[in-house]
């Protein structure tokens, strides 16, 4: 496996692991503020909202995710700031076509 095929790896268990925490209640995590999250995380951030906004959707694809990610190993805290930055835009990930 290379070494891209184990951060993609590692992404998605930490992914699979926020999806299996989704129904614990919201309160309990405080996001932090979007000017304190790293650069690399906040331009992902702005790729994603620019690629919702020229598709005009309100979904994207974990394949859109993957390609707006640094190529450094993410943290669960950066993809859960992130999966809350798209929720306030009313935006989703979800598996599937892209734009659908």
């Amino acid at each position: 496996m290379g070494k891209r095929d184990e951060a993609h790896a590692r992404r998605q268990a930490i992914i699979d692991g926020m999806l299996a925490d989704a129904l614990r209640p919201a309160y309990t995590y405080r996001l932090p503020s979007r000017a304190t999250l790293p650069a690399d995380i906040r331009r992902a951030i702005d790729a994603l909202l620019a690629t919702a906004e020229e598709r005009r959707t309100r979904s994207l694809t974990y394949d859109d995710l993957e390609e707006a990610l640094p190529p450094r190993d993410v943290s669960a805290e950066d993809l859960e700031a992130i999966f809350w930055v798209l929720a306030e835009h009313g935006i989703e990930v979800e598996e599937g076509q892209e734009g659908s």
